[in-house]
């Protein structure tokens, strides 16, 4: 059994190249330009800080004094006032 390889068929067409080459260009600019990006955002709640100062003031202390004693609360347990 005597098999050829015929050159015709491993010729590869210069039109499917080119569309190959500018889908990728295309592809390439689209990113560059911020299409396809996805964005991220998280919402997080009030700090614990923020949320005693909150209780404090809604239990009837005045706001400077709320925010001391919270901050003191929050430097003894060892959380990040924020």
């Amino acid at each position: 059994m005597d098999m050829r390889i015929d050159a015709a068929i491993t010729h590869r067409d210069p039109t499917v190249s080119r569309a190959r080459m500018m889908g990728a260009l295309f592809a390439g600019l689209a990113l560059m330009a911020g299409c396809g990006m996805v964005t991220v955002v998280t919402e997080e709640g009030p700090s614990d800080y923020a949320l005693c100062v909150e209780k404090r003031e809604a239990g009837g202390v005045s706001p400077d004094r709320a925010a001391l004693e919270c901050a003191e609360m929050a430097e003894r347990a060892g959380t990040e006032i924020v």
